[in-house]
């Protein structure tokens, strides 16, 4: 018998946020009610990904973000 594959809702949601008293738009990624990452903006072209609290890389573009987050928590699961 095979498996039958579950859809899973991603949720992104973007959220402001006073980092060394500046204000940022940062991007949640969510997974029902647990945030499964967060994309930051680090300079005027660069972001970085925070997975499980901890900085885990820096990405180009805020999709580049999102496809890696969803890559390292099926690689988790």
């Amino acid at each position: 018998m095979s498996k039958k594959n579950k859809d899973i809702e991603v949720r992104i949601e973007e959220e402001q946020l006073k980092i060394e008293g500046q204000s940022v738009t940062i991007t949640k990624m969510l997974i029902g009610k647990k945030e499964i990452g967060r994309i930051l903006p680090k300079d005027g072209k660069k972001f970085v990904l925070e997975m499980n609290g901890e900085t885990s890389g820096t990405v180009k573009s805020i999709e580049e973000g999102i496809e890696t987050i969803i890559r390292q928590w099926n690689l988790a699961e």
